[in-house]
């Protein structure tokens, strides 16, 4: 790309970050935010079910924990697959198109897991199911980091985990305590009741695909491969509130290209590790890693790990659905933490404050204690995730924006594969505590890479975020100052 073409593609982008930041957050906005959001609650859900379904496997095909942990392993390892391949064509083919299958490969996954006559048929439906889920996480960040404005942006993005991580892991919770404990018996007990939780969701999916077309294409990503008309079509429709192409009048918010039609950026996928942005890339698979594979262990193991403690299956979910509430306050937390806080200091610090925390958790004995700290550690873990993936689109330019998010999502869900398979074997000789020492471990490697390792990006427009190597903090200190 010659150097005229590359400053009319930069005076484009700029021109385009000018309107989405003066667009009102209209009807069609808060549409697509619930749209992706009510997508993530369900995709939450299946993540989490199988978990809340152990107890009962457990006692139904005599497995035990290291293959609790494999279940978990298959479904989070498929899910670091598909959301590998969902990155890289959300660059190259769209983010829209790429977001329409995700939806029906985990459907299919669901039931196949809902009728599996054994483990291994089970393990085949979860690992259906990872491939469904795995590019919902990261084209989902990337759409709404790309729709919204700067200012809007943290906190419209941490909207998405407030359904996935706090509302989403505690339905989750919910439907485990009451589809296996006061309707097992009409669900046909501890035999099939677990079939019931595994498969309840495929309807409202089929619906939530059906809505997801009206979602539009990401105009960062139109500008960026020379589809301007479309692009001025997307902002049209955003800022008229409606979600129709036929019902506005196309205005030309962004200029024509001058060059041949679909003259846009390169798209060069190794870029994330070249500068400015390998350092970045590093820091945040890191933190990703250790955040969410943190959490997945907790939530799958918790009720596993109450049961052990002498609780029927039935009082050990419904414990785990009241330590899940902190999760659906860290949510919220974090949505107004996006907006306020700056997030080195919500990871930072809140890693250092969830280390003192699963250390009193894992050696907690009394009921009320282990029912205090893993409500306080449901809250750490989801307001550090939903601020790490408010975080990592805002490492990228466009070009490879949805590759960046998916492979830093794609490592957060190897940690989530691998860990759990750890925390097993952990289990099985060490019990909780070694678990929970384990997870304060892994968030004392997340606070010094936060420290050492990552920059200031609230408040940053996504197109400053892409051109600068250093850049200034949100209150004015630049990233020597920052890391120092």
């Amino acid at each position: 790309m010659d150097q005229d073409t590359t400053s009319e593609l930069k005076g484009r982008f700029d021109r385009l970050a000018e309107v989405l930041d003066h667009l009102p957050m209209n009807r069609a906005q808060w549409t697509i935010i619930f749209l992706v959001a009510l997508g993530a609650l369900f995709d939450a859900v299946e993540q989490y079910n199988s978990g809340y379904a152990a107890p009962s496997l457990i006692k139904i095909w005599h497995i035990n924990g290291t293959e609790v942990g494999l279940l978990t392993t298959v479904t989070f390892g498929a899910m670091a697959v598909g959301s590998l391949i969902a990155g890289v064509l959300g660059d190259l083919i769209g983010r829209k198109v790429t977001y329409m299958y995700n939806l029906a490969l985990y459907t299919v996954g669901a039931l196949v897991g809902a009728f599996a006559p054994n483990i291994e048929v089970l393990l085949l439906g979860r690992f259906i199911v990872g491939l469904g889920l795995g590019g919902e996480l990261n084209t989902g960040l990337t759409i709404l980091s790309e729709l919204i404005a700067t200012r809007r942006r943290g906190t419209g993005t941490a909207i998405l985990n407030v359904a996935a991580g706090g509302a989403g892991i505690f339905l989750s919770a919910a439907l485990g305590f009451v589809i296996l404990g006061p309707l097992g018996g009409l669900l046909g007990g501890v035999e099939t009741s677990w079939r019931w939780l595994l498969g309840v969701l495929v309807i409202p999916a089929v619906l939530i695909f059906y809505y997801r077309r009206y979602i539009p294409e990401s105009p960062r990503y139109l500008v960026s491969h020379g589809r301007i008309q479309e692009a001025n079509r997307v902002l049209s429709m955003l800022a008229a509130g409606v979600l129709t192409p036929s019902k506005v009048a196309v205005q030309d918010y962004i200029p024509p290209v001058s060059g041949p039609a679909g003259t846009g950026e390169r798209v060069n996928l190794a870029d994330i590790f070249a500068r400015p942005f390998a350092r970045r890339t590093i820091a945040i698979w890191i933190i990703s890693l250790m955040t969410f594979g943190a959490q997945v262990t907790i939530t799958v193991f918790m009720p596993t790990v109450l049961a052990s403690e002498g609780y029927t299956v039935v009082r050990s979910l419904f414990y785990s659905m009241i330590i899940n509430v902190g999760g659906l306050v860290g949510s919220i937390l974090s949505a107004v933490f996006a907006y306020y806080i700056n997030r080195r200091i919500v990871l930072g610090w809140g890693s250092l404050l969830a280390v003192l925390i699963a250390l009193a958790f894992g050696f907690s004995r009394s009921l009320g204690l282990i029912v205090l700290f893993g409500a306080l550690l449901q809250l750490m873990f989801i307001l550090l995730n939903t601020t790490t993936w408010v975080y990592t689109p805002e490492q990228y330019p466009t070009r490879i924006r949805a590759f960046g998010t998916g492979a830093a999502v794609v490592v957060a869900l190897i940690g989530a594969s691998v860990v759990p398979l750890v925390a097993g074997a952990i289990f099985d000789v060490a019990g909780a505590t070694g678990i929970l020492v384990m997870v304060a471990v892994m968030y004392a490697i997340m606070a010094l890479t936060v420290l050492v390792a990552t920059i200031e990006t609230r408040g940053q427009s996504l197109e400053a975020l892409s051109e600068h190597v250093d850049l200034p903090s949100a209150t004015g200190a630049t990233r020597s100052e920052i890391a120092g």
